[in-house]
């Protein structure tokens, strides 16, 4: 990968959905199938769980060439030397991460145009934008902005936004029709009887259609 702009489907680490797998094995599924990213996010797991996990994924992402990112945890993603952090609207603020990540990927959740407004001046790299759909995913998480705030942001976001939240196989061509060429997926991937082949699939139908933005 070259950029954040240049991706379009957005994985992650398999954390509630482990099931007694190996999770490197999971990882390495998603990226047979074409993750563009793959994002360390285990809420349960201690942090030297978490550290010991993610020097194995780091050495798996960098030899595939695929981007890492760490979820909420600046101190982790620079320990292991990640592409880059992902923050919660209750995470430490853009520029207090900027001071310590430098020219590294920060990542921002975002949950309406004021939220991707602010990030977007802030200095972030990319959003996520969401809920868009029901998700099992997150116990505590915002209210459903749906697919009108994806219609209404591609207009005003300068830098590239990943839809997340409920997506999968037989929602996704909502989420492109809205304008959203990249999306973040967790439970349809890890449920997924084969990981590989709903990867590709999701993947076809982000890039089926012309990409603008």
């Amino acid at each position: 990968m070259k950029s954040i702009a240049d991706v379009r489907l957005y994985c992650f680490t398999p954390g509630q959905f482990l099931k007694e797998r190996d999770p490197v094995e999971i990882v390495m599924a998603q990226i047979r199938g074409g993750a563009d990213v793959i994002q360390l996010r285990e809420k349960e797991m201690s942090k030297k769980g978490r550290l010991t996990l993610g020097a194995k994924i780091r050495d798996l992402t960098r030899q595939e060439g695929v981007f890492f990112i760490v979820n909420d945890d600046v101190d982790l993603a620079l320990i292991l030397d990640a592409d880059g952090v992902h923050l919660g609207q209750d995470d430490i603020p853009i520029r207090a991460a900027r001071a310590l990540m430098k020219d590294k990927i920060i990542g921002v959740s975002t949950h309406s145009l004021d939220q991707a407004r602010d990030a977007v001046s802030s200095g972030a790299d990319y959003i996520g934008v969401g809920p868009i759909f029901e998700t099992l995913t997150k116990k505590d998480r915002e209210a459903l902005v749906g697919l009108d705030l994806l219609r209404r942001i591609k207009d005003i976001c300068p830098i590239p936004y990943v839809a997340i939240g409920g997506i999968g196989k037989d929602n996704i061509a909502a989420v492109t029709a809205a304008g959203c060429h990249r999306a973040a997926v967790i439970s349809d991937i890890l449920l997924a009887p084969d990981i590989a082949d709903r990867c590709r699939i999701l993947k076809e139908m982000l890039v089926s259609r012309p990409f603008k933005g």
